[in-house]
């Protein structure tokens, strides 16, 4: 890289920040702050490539360091790092932060190495913001949205939803029509439950993050596990993680996000467009995804052309 990739570590421990710029500061331009409200400064005024911050801080979260972050220097990769296993934080720092990962306390120094190097790689791919909000929209704003999920309050959400926004509206009873549609229609956002039709979702939501950059997933799922929700942040690279059952004003929330984040996508070139999701390290899943990327070779094809 021809540009020194430069990341801000924020913690309220002096211990662990020393640590981590200690062991990234060959590589990086490192810098450091205990105080998020400082680090919310810095980023006003200089460029950051990639933040990671602690979640457990006085007087902010790391989750709403992060949100905050996010409206101020859109660009920069953000990445939570906590010793907790707290569900609500995980989803605030996704819902409203739009981390690219998250990683546990004390850290693996290899996954640690290995996370901040593609989010630089990721960092200067991006198109600079200015640029993103100058480049004209398309003409055509109406997205199409596939729907894995039999729950009926869902679905009527969804419907509400593309019908206000003249979106097209499609809907998989299993997993087999599902790769179908994917594999015939050109889907801009996925709406998904864990499970559909007793089938595993999940699976393929991975596919899709390594196969289709462009795809916006939205998980809404009555199952809270903070350690899938983790595997579904890292390796799936979601949007939005909604809660069951609906609260339909946040739903309505998330989807509108999706909708604006999927036309700044048609307005960016193809190749700037990249997720850089972790790869299962379950054996059977990995075989699954393995298998998927096969099933969906009409829409690898169609994207590659």
């Amino acid at each position: 890289m021809s540009e020194r990739i430069r990341i801000l570590f924020v913690d309220d421990e002096e211990r662990i920040l020393r640590s981590l710029a200690l062991q990234f500061r060959r590589e990086y331009e490192v810098l450091t702050e205990s105080d998020p409200h400082r680090a919310l400064e810095r980023l006003k005024t200089e460029t950051v490539h990639v933040l990671v911050s602690d979640q457990r801080m006085p007087g902010m979260s790391g989750a709403e360091l992060l949100a905050a972050a996010q409206q101020i220097a859109p660009q920069t990769l953000r990445i939570l790092l906590t010793g907790y296993s707290d569900l609500d934080a995980a989803v605030a720092a996704l819902n409203d932060g739009g981390i690219f990962r998250y990683l546990t306390k004390p850290w693996d120094a290899q996954e640690m190495a290995f996370t901040l190097r593609q989010a630089g790689e990721l960092a200067l791919r991006q198109v600079p913001t200015a640029a993103v909000l100058e480049s004209p929209l398309p003409a055509a704003t109406a997205l199409k949205l596939l729907l894995l999920d039999d729950d009926p309050q869902t679905l009527a959400v969804v419907a509400e939803f593309c019908v206000a926004g003249g979106h097209r509206l499609l809907r998989a009873a299993n997993l087999a029509e599902a790769v179908q549609f994917l594999n015939q229609e050109s889907i801009d956002l996925l709406v998904s439950d864990l499970k559909l039709a007793g089938e595993n979702t999940v699976p393929l939501l991975k596919t899709l993050a390594r196969l289709h950059p462009r795809l916006l997933s939205l998980v809404v799922t009555p199952f809270q596990d903070t350690q899938a929700l983790l595997k579904l942040i890292n390796e799936a690279q979601i949007f939005r993680y909604l809660p069951k059952p609906i609260r339909k004003g946040l739903f309505d929330k998330g989807l509108q996000a999706a909708a604006a984040q999927a036309l700044l996508l048609r307005s960016q070139p193809a190749a700037r467009v990249q997720r850089l999701p972790v790869a299962p390290r379950d054996e059977p899943e990995r075989e699954r995804v393995g298998s998927l990327l096969g099933m969906l070779g009409r829409l690898r094809e169609r994207l590659s052309a």
